[in-house]
C-alpha cells in the first residue's frame, strides 16, 4: 500500500497532536520507499526485533517506544542506538513510533488495559495520559491483584495495600506513571496501576491510603502489539501485511 496512506491511518489511530511535549512520536527512520508491504509491530527496537524484521522481509517497524528519544551524539556500531540505526538503514527498514499519542488516544494503551482489568467505560485522568473508572462489581484487593496479573501477562507485580480492601474505582497509567498516583487519589480511586513506580511515590501512596500495583513497564505496555494489530486490521484502507513481533521480551526476570 502507499506509505503516506499508511501514515494517515497511524495518525488516525494515534494522532501525533496528542503526544506529550517531551515526546518524539512519528517517523523515526524513513528509508525512502513510497510503498509499505509488510509491517512488524513491536514494543521497541532491539537487535532481536531487527533480526525478526529482516527475516520476515518487513519494510517498516511500528513500535511504541521511540528509537530516537534522547539526543543521539554518535552513530557508531559500538553505540546501541547508533548500531540499530546503521542496521535498519542497511536493511532498508523504516521505523515509526506511536508513543504517548497511543497511550492517550481512545482505544490506546490505557483504555485497552482498563478494559482488560474490568472497566468498559474509562474516563481521562491527568490530562489524558492516564485513565480512571469503576469495576462492574466491587472486589477485594486480592481479587483485583489477580485481574491485573492476568491482564498484564503474569510478568510480575509489586503491590502494597490491604488484601481485604474493597476496590470499586481504579486508575491506570501504562508505562512509567508513578507520579499520577496523586491524581488518582484526588479523584477517589481505591487502587492505582502503573509501572516503574518510584520509591517515594510508593511511600506517598501508602500514606494516602490508596492500594498500589506496579506491574512493570513491559507488563503494562506489551499489549501495544495486539492492540495496534487489531486496529490496523479493522481499517479497510489498510492493505499491507501486519505481523506481531515474537522476538520482543521483558528485559527483566524476577527472583525472590
Amino acid at each position: 500500500m502507499e506509505k503516506q496512506q499508511f501514515l494517515n491511518i497511524l495518525n488516525d489511530i494515534a494522532p501525533l497532536s496528542l503526544q506529550e511535549e517531551w515526546d518524539n512520536s512519528g517517523m523515526q527512520i524513513d528509508c525512502g520507499s513510497k510503498e509499505v508491504s509488510r509491517v512488524l509491530l513491536a514494543l521497541e527496537i532491539t537487535n532481536r526485533v531487527i533480526d525478526e524484521a529482516k527475516r520476515e522481509k518487513c519494510d517498516m517497524i511500528v513500535c511504541h517506544h521511540p528509537l530516537l528519544f534522547a539526543p543521539v551524539k554518535q552513530i557508531t556500531p559500538d553505540f546501541t542506538v547508533g548500531n540499530y540505526i546503521l542496521r535498519l538503514i542497511k536493511e532498508g527498514i523504516s521505523v515509526y513510533a506511536a508513543h504517548t499519542c497511543f497511550d492517550k488516544a481512545p482505544g490506546g494503551n490505557n483504555d485497552y488495559l482498563m478494559k482488560a482489568i474490568g472497566c468498559n467505560f474509562p474516563e481521562e485522568l491527568a490530562g489524558g495520559i492516564a485513565r480512571i473508572g469503576r469495576l462492574d462489581r466491587p472486589v477485594s484487593f486480592d481479587e483485583f491483584i489477580s485481574e491485573v496479573n492476568a491482564a498484564c501477562g503474569y510478568e510480575g507485580l509489586k503491590i502494597q495495600g490491604d488484601s481485604d480492601r474493597e476496590i470499586r474505582t481504579f486508575a491506570v497509567c501504562t508505562g512509567a506513571g508513578g507520579e499520577y498516583v496523586y491524581d488518582a487519589v484526588r479523584e477517589g480511586a481505591d487502587a492505582y496501576v502503573s509501572g516503574d513506580v518510584k520509591h517515594h511515590d510508593a511511600q506517598a501512596a501508602k500514606d494516602l491510603g490508596i492500594c498500589l500495583i506496579d506491574a512493570g513497564h513491559y507488563g503494562t505496555e506489551w499489549q501495544f502489539v495486539p492492540n495496534m494489530a487489531a486496529q490496523l486490521r479493522a481499517d479497510e484502507r489498510f492493505t499491507a501485511e501486519c505481523l506481531k513481533s515474537e522476538a520482543m521480551t521483558n528485559p527483566f526476570e524476577y527472583t525472590l
